[in-house]
């Protein structure tokens, strides 16, 4: 049984009903019961989940993997800046000052980049629209 763990994109096998054996799409989901565009037919028909064995992901299912990577590149420099002002001061006491010092270091170094290497600020700045339009994959 797959209970609630249906997501769309899910490719599916119909179990039991006229649909038994047929192989399908998950479009959407609600309430335990899950949309699939079956293999052949041409349109979608609701069908509870216990009627359903999944066969698999579909070619997404490197997004997962991708995201907790993304998150840990994301997250770990600011746990890194936390844990040096911590080591160094003694505590956490002027870190919103040292913060706010830092984002305006970045936006100098953000200008100097954009200056003096045109390209490779594009290339960045496209790297961080993929990263974002991965998270919301």
């Amino acid at each position: 049984m797959i209970g609630d763990f249906l997501r769309p994109g899910d490719t599916v096998r119909a179990r039991g009903g006229t649909r038994s054996g047929k192989r399908g799409v998950v479009v959407a989901t609600a309430g335990g019961r899950a949309k699939v565009r079956f293999n052949g037919s041409g349109g979608t028909r609701w069908i509870r989940n216990g009627h359903l064995s999944s066969t698999g992901r579909d070619s997404t299912a490197w997004i997962l993997p991708v995201k907790a990577a993304l998150i840990l590149f994301l997250v770990v420099p600011g746990i890194r800046f936390v844990a040096v002002h911590l080591w160094t001061h003694g505590g956490l006491d002027g870190l919103p000052a040292a913060l706010g010092t830092q984002m305006g270091e970045a936006a100098v170094a953000w200008g100097q980049l954009i200056t003096n290497d045109p390209i490779g600020a594009l290339l960045h700045l496209g790297f961080l629209g993929v990263v974002s339009r991965l998270m919301h994959w």
